[in-house]
């Protein structure tokens, strides 16, 4: 009795097992389908235009090509060694450092201290501010340096006629005409037009921090500034490591502005290697294509040194989120 009722139960509890394991066989075998369906868009994509690009760039710089003839002239590293000794690149690459070096000292800050201000539950108008800051980073580069361009023209530009017209200047100043001052303004054209992203990286980094400390450190008699030393900075620092480093990289990349307000000059005062490359590569005849690639690979070493310095630095940051609870 007890084997004829156990038998259909066990019966039963087999059939349910085994058509679960074909139900999962079943399901298994479609994800295993569409999973290389819905990644192919992505690796059609990457190995056109990245992964082929660099491989590409990698057998140009071997060759003294034009971009036009056969690859028959085979160099081997000889374009490698033009680049190291050629004074001009060393120039385009020190800029391209001082650049970023000044980029990033007066970014930094100040967007930090205008998230700080549009963060504060007092502020007015704080729609408004958010969107006048933002606004310049959606003008196209080449536009915005077009428009400086006018700006800053000493002989009919709104910034020389209205400082001489308030007596602040006895005569106009070329600011892009002078060795001393092309770079600096460039500086400051690009800080004035990417203020608005890392404003938004700062304000994401501010709220952040869980409000209940800051609730806490006032009962306890804390003032803002304590608040910002003991509770602000050390809590976004891991967010604030990858966010300066970002803006490095970020600008060790300039060239629209370089193009449209000094195209390298005066003289070579603001020659970046991006602007280099693309001199050497279709401005100069004949046409250094296979050198462009290699100073291109060079540069490329570059930012590839900070991206992974970057990673570095954001898994310690990312430790330190987790110490910290945010």
């Amino acid at each position: 009795m007890t084997e004829g009722i156990s038998s259909p139960l066990a019966a039963g509890a087999a059939g349910r097992r085994w058509s679960a394991r074909g139900r999962d066989l079943l399901g298994g075998d479609q994800r295993r389908f569409w999973i290389p369906v819905f990644l192919a868009p992505f690796l059609v994509l990457y190995g056109g235009f990245t992964l082929w690009p660099l491989l590409a760039t990698g057998l140009y710089s071997l060759f003294d090509w034009d971009g036009i003839e056969p690859l028959n002239r085979l160099v081997g590293l000889g374009n490698y060694a033009r680049a190291f000794s050629d004074p001009i690149f060393w120039l385009a690459f020190r800029n391209t450092l001082l650049f970023a070096f000044l980029n990033c000292v007066i970014k930094l800050p100040l967007t930090f201290l205008a998230a700080v201000l549009l963060t504060q539950r007092w502020l007015w108008f704080k729609r408004f501010f958010r969107t006048v800051f933002f606004l310049p980073l959606i003008l196209p580069v080449a536009a915005a340096g077009l428009v400086f361009t006018f700006l800053l023209n000493p002989s009919n530009g709104a910034l020389d006629s209205l400082l001489v017209g308030s007596g602040l200047l006895k005569e106009p100043i070329d600011l892009l005409g002078h060795d001393n001052t092309a770079l600096l303004t460039i500086v400051l054209v690009s800080v004035w037009q990417i203020f608005g992203q890392y404003l938004i990286y700062w304000m994401a980094a501010l709220q952040s921090v869980p409000e209940d400390l800051y609730e806490a450190a006032a009962i306890d008699g804390a003032g803002p500034w304590r608040q910002m030393v003991a509770i602000t900075l050390p809590l976004i620092r891991p967010v604030a490591l990858i966010i300066t480093l970002l803006a490095l990289v970020n600008s060790l990349h300039v060239f629209g502005a370089v193009v449209t307000l000094t195209g390298g000059g005066p003289g070579q005062a603001t020659y970046v290697v991006s602007y280099y490359i693309y001199n050497e590569a279709f401005r100069q005849a004949p046409f250094a294509y296979g050198y462009a690639s290699a100073v291109a690979l060079l540069f490329g070493v570059l930012a590839f040194l900070f991206v992974f310095g970057q990673g570095l630095l954001a898994r310690s940051a990312e430790r330190l989120r987790r110490e910290y609870g945010v």
